[in-house]
């Protein structure tokens, strides 16, 4: 059929069945959400619970008898469906129904995602690490170092709290680039603050730390470019707690971050992920989409390799997300290949 003419049929929420994906730990993804219209199926997984919930008891009505194809319109009627309240959470399952209706567009048209979005999206995607669970000043953290950038990723980010001393987190970074064999990313997952942000990043040449991610608690566009103002030369990336476009496009104006990390589900799905890779093309500002929705940002970085660079993969998470489907999109010598099967390219485990 052709998905032009094909509306969505039901949305419904199920459970992942844990004999198929393997032990569930604390903090796993356990469902998916799957949409369907004329006779096909497309699905999203692993989703969490709360936006899983969301799509169940409110967004998923409201996509019922709308167009497959017209995306746009799908994400206005979710939105305006959610008023106030799109944003965070609103955001995260808007964006998971998003994925999957692409997913099913896809599949309806014997297409990849990414050829949808384009019409040559890229065969390889590059990829960097992050391995943000590792301590650093653990007597393992240089082998596990140095064998993750052994593997050949385009860089690596490893995890800097603003716990300790200034000096040691210096020292930290240093140990972590000699270790890497080349200049790192660090995250500071919002511990930092004004004052140790601005006592720290003026060690942390661009030889050692590529950025320093998430170092103030909020993306708020007063504070950054406040931060930005005092700190001379300051390397930030943020962008993944980030929930409109015009936050985006002020932040990305007036901050100039060293890269814009937003995910692709938490930001509202693949078709509002296509303005911000817009904005951020517009301000010169490199992309590295968050790891978290590993997989539609391989087909949007695919789809616009002009505008996306290498995208996150988390050594550690991303594994145990990919049990919940039926094979694996691994990385190889630093790039993924495209999955050249129809929608989003991987069969969820059901």
């Amino acid at each position: 059929m052709d998905p032009a003419d094909a509306v969505i049929d039901r949305v419904r929420v199920e459970r992942l069945d844990e004999s198929v994906a393997g032990p569930w730990k604390a903090g796993d993804s356990r469902y998916a959400v799957v949409v369907e219209a004329s006779g096909e199926t497309g699905v999203f997984a692993p989703v969490d619970e709360l936006p899983a919930a969301l799509v169940a008891t409110r967004l998923g009505q409201s996509a019922l008898r709308h167009p497959v194809a017209d995306h746009t319109g799908l994400l206005r009627r979710l939105l305006a469906e959610l008023g106030s309240r799109a944003e965070g959470l609103g955001r995260w399952a808007v964006g998971v129904l998003d994925c999957a209706v692409w997913d099913l567009h896809g599949r309806l048209a014997n297409l990849p995602v990414a050829a949808l979005l384009s019409n040559r999206p890229a065969r390889r995607v590059p990829v960097y690490a992050s391995w943000l669970s590792l301590d650093l000043a653990a007597a393992s953290a240089a082998d596990s170092v140095k064998a993750t950038a052994g593997e050949g990723f385009t860089f690596t980010k490893w995890a800097l709290r603003g716990g300790a001393e200034a000096a040691e987190m210096v020292l930290l970074a240093r140990r972590a680039a000699a270790w890497a064999g080349h200049s790192v990313a660090v995250d500071a997952l919002g511990t930092w603050g004004h004052l140790r942000t601005m006592e720290v990043a003026p060690l942390l040449d661009s030889e050692m730390v590529r950025w320093v991610e998430d170092p103030l608690a909020r993306t708020d566009r007063t504070a950054y470019t406040r931060l930005r103002s005092r700190s001379e030369g300051l390397r930030v990336a943020f962008g993944e707690r980030l929930s409109h476009l015009e936050d985006a496009r002020g932040l990305l104006k007036d901050c100039r971050p060293e890269a814009f990390t937003f995910d692709v589900v938490w930001c509202g799905g693949i078709t509002e992920a296509r303005g911000w890779l817009g904005a951020a093309l517009d301000a010169r500002v490199p992309v590295h989409l968050h790891g978290r929705a590993f997989l539609p940002a391989v087909h949007l970085a695919a789809a616009f390799p002009d505008a996306a660079g290498a995208v996150e993969y988390q050594v550690v998470w991303e594994p145990r997300r990919q049990r919940a489907l039926r094979g694996t999109l691994r990385p190889d010598g630093g790039h993924v290949v495209l999955p050249d099967r129809p929608g989003l390219g991987m069969e969820v485990r059901r």
